[in-house]
């Protein structure tokens, strides 16, 4: 994740995500999208099954794969009935 030097920095990076999220919905909402049902996903992408590295290696001996490596933190976004 990011290492923010001071508060105002964390504020300015979740200014900019939000204003992104803004304009995204409302594409969605331009393409006739139902917004009344909208879900927000949160979701974590780990490294693959077959990674050697020692963080997957240690999450194998102790057969829990959420130990394994965080590559990508982010959310995903559907209308209700449409999930992935």
């Amino acid at each position: 994740m990011f290492r923010f030097r001071s508060p105002k920095e964390q504020d300015a990076v979740v200014q900019v995500a939000l204003k992104q999220i803004e304009k995204m919905l409302k594409e969605m909402q331009a393409d006739g999208k139902d917004l009344t049902r909208l879900k927000l996903k949160k979701f974590q992408k780990t490294h693959h099954a077959t990674c050697r590295c020692e963080q997957c290696r240690s999450a194998k001996a102790k057969d829990d794969p959420r130990l394994r490596g965080l590559l990508e933190d982010g959310f995903k976004v559907y209308v209700e009935g449409d999930e992935p």
